[in-house]
């Protein structure tokens, strides 16, 4: 099964990639994003809210893929 979003953890800056067409839909109707952060589809921000957008999204059955970065 394909995830529907990809959060991406740089540290404090985050970046969440909506995967699915569904997931996408969901960003595009209900992502509040800055135009500094990108668009709702794919944006960075603290990893605060990242966290607690994923524990929304996971409470809420879509399919989320963490990827943490290396420094």
């Amino acid at each position: 099964m394909m995830d529907d979003f990809h959060f991406t953890d740089h540290g404090t800056v985050w970046t969440i990639e909506a995967i699915s067409d569904e997931a996408i839909q969901l960003a595009d109707d209900h992502f509040p994003v800055e135009e500094w952060q990108g668009v709702p589809a794919n944006f960075t921000t603290d990893h605060r809210p990242a966290i607690a957008l994923a524990d929304k999204l996971i409470g809420e059955g879509w399919k989320i893929k963490l990827t943490r970065t290396v420094h």
